[in-house]
């Protein structure tokens, strides 16, 4: 999920362009299953894009559910950039999933 500006808000949009201010945060959300271990790592991310913060924003009472993993970042430059993240127990080499998110800076 993609998020403009401000906790909270967010919309999903693999696989298309998201539109983002230079200086601007946007956040991106991705379901994580911390209880098994498996959490989002960035893999790819272009120096134009730093990466403020991340943290789980909801998490699961259930045993073993899912939980939301916020990634929070701020474009420097404008531009057209891709975000690689990658799904995985940090103890394991391959990922189980990967998502890739395009981002145009204006």
């Amino acid at each position: 999920m993609i998020g403009g500006s401000g906790k909270g808000q967010g919309m999903s949009e693999e696989n298309s362009v998201r539109v983002v201010q230079v200086g601007q945060p946007f956040a991106i959300d991705l379901e994580a299953i911390p209880g098994a271990g498996y959490m989002w790592e960035l893999a790819q991310q272009p120096g134009e894009l730093e990466l403020v913060s991340q943290e789980v924003v909801a998490i699961s009472k259930e045993i073993g559910g899912s939980s939301t993993q916020r990634f929070t970042l701020v474009a420097r430059q404008p531009g057209s950039y891709s975000l690689v993240f990658e799904l995985k127990r940090k103890w394991e080499k391959d990922p189980v999933k990967t998502r890739v998110f395009s981002i145009q800076t204006a």
